[in-house]
């Protein structure tokens, strides 16, 4: 068996173990506790992805002016927590951003 192949099939393998008890293909009630640690998977993963794409360049120095970035973050956490919805949050913010971006260029 190719190399590749076995990448492929274990690749294949943990999406299924991960994705199946999720998707709702079978019927599987989580405790209470389950539930809420699931809930709090994407919050602990990509809460020090953005923390560091936001507050930090890429010498790895703390940002010490305000930028775009650091207002479309925070736009992002407002509109997250108004609309609950993650499309709605990533169009908002990235219409914010361009508007913002257009204006600093258009103004010299």
């Amino acid at each position: 068996m190719s190399v590749w192949y076995l990448i492929f099939l274990c690749g294949v393998l943990t999406f299924l173990i991960r994705f199946i008890p999720l998707s709702g293909l079978i019927k599987f009630k989580g405790s209470e506790l389950y539930l809420k640690v699931i809930n709090l998977i994407p919050i602990v993963v990509l809460t020090p992805i953005i923390v560091q794409a936001l507050f930090f360049d890429k010498n790895d120095d703390l940002i010490q002016n305000v930028n775009f970035e650091i207002i479309c973050g925070f736009l992002a956490i407002l509109i997250s927590i108004l609309f609950k919805n993650v499309m709605t949050t990533i169009l908002l913010t990235m219409i914010i951003f361009l508007i913002l971006t257009n204006i600093h260029y258009l103004n010299g």
